[in-house]
């Protein structure tokens, strides 16, 4: 005897009630917004996968090889600033910290001189307390606006497991023409 989608479909909602026509009802409606939304979520991804490709392909770019070291050296160097130059690093260094709301202490500051006397080293130590979060966006700051200067060493601590507040010692390298 063949039953008629409607009788059968009659039967499953007595057997399982309304409730699960609520269900399908929901997932009804759930669907193309679902779907529409992977699809965006899809394009949005495989676009700035992309753009993570480009970005490492120009990363990944080698120097002109028809360039010698002597002349890349020489390029570098001619891009590093006066000793002058120094006080307006650590004005920024400073500047952004408080903008991040970074409290900075009082810091130790070393002029190095480089073997083969053509660069000198501004060694800036400095201990700092804020949120993890401030202070990865100051040292993201003055990493990108002070090409010349390198974070040598960081060191974090915190004193309890719930404290928001970190207290870090930061080595900056500062390079520098030499006089």
């Amino acid at each position: 005897m063949k039953v008629s989608p409607t009788t059968h479909l009659a039967f499953l909602l007595h057997r399982h009630g309304w409730p699960a026509a609520v269900g399908l009802l929901l997932m009804a409606c759930i669907w193309p917004l679902a779907h529409f939304g992977a699809d965006a979520a899809r394009t949005e991804a495989m676009a700035m996968q992309q753009a993570q490709v480009a970005e490492r392909a120009r990363q990944a770019r080698q120097p002109d090889p028809k360039l010698d070291l002597a002349t890349r050296q020489a390029e570098f160097e001619a891009g590093l600033p006066q000793a002058a130059g120094a006080l307006q690093a650590v004005r920024h260094i400073h500047r952004s910290a408080a903008e991040h709301d970074v409290v900075l202490s009082t810091g130790e500051y070393r002029l190095v001189s480089e073997p083969g006397g053509r660069l000198q080293r501004y060694q800036i130590t400095l201990p700092a307390v804020g949120t993890y979060t401030d202070l990865r966006a100051w040292m993201a700051d003055v990493l990108n606006e002070l090409p010349t200067v390198a974070r040598d060493e960081l060191s974090i601590k915190r004193n309890a497991v719930g404290e928001p507040l970190v207290q870090a010692r930061l080595r900056w390298s500062f390079y520098l023409k030499a006089p």
